[in-house]
């Protein structure tokens, strides 16, 4: 089970530039396995990459690793684009360009 980030209003799924274990940057879903150290760094990670307003995401669990991964591919690990989980449970990306 993997936890991450979405704004309540718009189901964007909160994707950064971070380093994999490897040591290589990419841009992807910032995620952890854990519910306690997600909810503990909401704040922190959101401010950190400029979003002043944290009670506007929550959040929310995605039980299968290969829905995470498919965020990912859709992502490109391109920063212009952002990944949305849409209310029937399925993945968006949109391109800020």
């Amino acid at each position: 089970m993997y936890y991450v980030l979405k704004h309540k209003e718009t189901g964007e799924i909160f994707s950064c530039s971070q380093k994999n274990v490897y040591d290589f940057m990419y841009h992807g879903v910032k995620s952890w396995e854990d519910e306690d150290a997600a909810e503990a760094e909401l704040g922190l990670v959101l401010a950190e990459h400029g979003y002043d307003e944290p009670s506007n995401w929550e959040v929310f669990l995605i039980p299968e690793e290969h829905t995470l991964k498919m965020c990912n591919v859709k992502l490109a690990n391109n920063p212009a684009k952002r990944i949305f989980m849409l209310p029937d449970g399925r993945l968006e990306a949109r391109s800020d360009t």
